[in-house]
């Protein structure tokens, strides 16, 4: 780098201004999204693909009845266990 670019590039620097004396705002804001507060009792990851169909009415049927996606697996689980005869 030469002497010229040196000092275009500490010019292009004293456009930036000066730094800022005091932290900004965004430090007091909290680190993480806020999680579900429902205690689970779920440790075994389940990845699962599905079409786009079953998933939206998953959720939906999920969401009318107040629980989870997988509460309402388990609960067809059940059913489907009742009904085969287990």
């Amino acid at each position: 780098m030469n002497k010229w670019e040196k000092v275009k590039k500490l010019r292009s620097l004293e456009i930036l201004g000066e730094a800022p004396q005091e932290p900004s705002q965004n430090l007091q804001a909290p680190e993480l999204a806020p999680s579900d507060k429902r205690i689970t009792g779920r440790t075994k990851p389940l990845s699962l693909k599905a079409k786009p169909e079953f998933h939206k009415e998953l959720k939906r049927m999920a969401t009318e009845e107040n629980c989870l996606m997988i509460e309402l697996l388990e609960k067809a689980l059940k059913c489907y266990e009742k009904h085969r005869g287990k």
